[in-house]
């Protein structure tokens, strides 16, 4: 079963895929991992790769009623794995990896968003067992959805006339030429940040060389610096908001956005009643305070590859 159907109480579509249920896990280890050398996932590939979701929300020939509240679950989910080591993240990457790695998501976006019935093309990451993923090995993921999500709705709007990252809203954790790693003004999570080109530019697929290269690097950098942190492997989910579709014009200014899940080496962020309920964001701490200790980690860095060999999973309840 794969359809979507809108909440009408807040105008939201829901993708439903009973199969998911059924999806293995890989965590114990590079045995059976279908992202590593050997399997047949792999085979003729050079990193960066994308392949199909094996157990996707979505798929192309789904079939089935359409309505004003439902239709198919018809679109596309996608794998992106930047490297074959088993427990390399971004961060262990060295520039040219990532940019390569940048450069294939910006592939995907661009071919995907030309597909017919694809209103938007989202490209995340999830990273560690406390954010729930089912395979160890680290992995982007790309979907491409018959809506446009709420989030990018609602950017849409308030990029349109006064762009907020234009303006520099946030306060900055590191900047270079022609990019910037800054902490929003208002956070929800203790050590939420975002990484972004100076220059206004819809997507990836509109940044120059230079800046793509720069991006990817701070992305690193900040995730490096997340894993510097507590001494854990930091737990987060990566989101990289721009345009719905590359073919179509959009007020959003690119920005990679991420959502670390710890707020101390034992503890994790959770959602509150208030902000599960009613969408009313609380932030337990200065957040000030949580920039300066973002900063000086950051500015300790070598530059990349940032190795986290060895560090521990966190244990956090």
């Amino acid at each position: 079963m794969k359809e979507v159907r809108l909440d009408r109480l807040r105008g939201e579509w829901v993708i439903i895929s009973s199969e998911r249920a059924a999806r293995p896990l890989t965590l114990a280890g590079q045995a059976g991992c279908p992202f590593c050398p050997g399997n047949p996932e792999t085979s003729g590939k050079e990193a960066p790769y994308w392949l199909p979701n094996a157990y996707p929300m979505l798929a192309p020939e789904a079939e089935g009623p359409a309505s004003e509240d439902r239709m198919p679950g018809k679109g596309y989910c996608e794998v992106i794995v930047e490297s074959f080591d088993h427990r390399a993240d971004l961060n262990d990457l060295n520039a040219e990896q990532l940019y390569r790695a940048f450069q294939l998501y910006a592939q995907r976006y661009e071919e995907l968003s030309s597909r017919p019935s694809v209103k938007a093309v989202a490209v995340f990451r999830n990273l560690g067992r406390l954010i729930g993923v089912t395979i160890e090995h680290p992995h982007s993921q790309v979907y491409a959805v018959p809506f446009v999500p709420p989030v990018l709705q609602e950017e849409e709007s308030s990029f349109a006339g006064h762009c907020p990252l234009c303006s520099r809203s946030g306060k900055p954790i590191f900047e270079g030429d022609s990019v910037i790693a800054e902490m929003p003004f208002a956070p929800r999570w203790p050590y939420e940040a975002r990484v972004y080109p100076k220059r206004h530019a819809p997507s990836l697929v509109a940044l120059e060389e230079k800046e793509m290269k720069e991006l990817a690097t701070g992305v690193g950098r900040l995730i490096g610096c997340y894993h510097r942190l507590f001494g854990v492997r930091m737990p987060y989910v990566m989101a990289l908001h721009q345009a719905p579709l590359a073919n179509a014009p959009s007020s959003i200014h690119v920005h990679v956005d991420l959502y670390p899940a710890l707020r101390a080496p034992d503890k994790l962020k959770h959602w509150s009643g208030a902000e599960v309920g009613f969408g009313i964001y609380t932030y337990d701490f200065d957040p000030d305070a949580k920039l300066e200790e973002l900063k000086q980690i950051c500015d300790g860095l070598p530059s990349l590859p940032i190795p986290s060999e060895g560090l521990p999973e966190p244990s956090a309840i």
